[in-house]
């Protein structure tokens, strides 16, 4: 909801306290098939994996 409105979205789940283990686990269920959909589209397994190292890796070498 708060991404539709352009809200920003980790704010508005701050408002709310510390996020319940339960709620961590769903969260975690969400990214895993956003990844595995990801890979479908791009017909490479892992390839969402090699995007983000490559992203952190890159946003490390920044800061050095």
């Amino acid at each position: 909801m708060a991404a539709a409105m352009g809200m920003d979205t980790v704010a508005w789940r701050d408002q709310f306290g510390q996020i319940p283990p339960n709620e961590a686990l769903v969260h975690s269920f969400v990214l895993w098939l956003l990844a595995d959909l990801f890979d479908s589209m791009a017909e490479r397994p892992g390839a969402i994996d090699r995007m983000m190292r490559e992203t952190f890796d890159a946003m490390a070498a920044e800061h050095s």
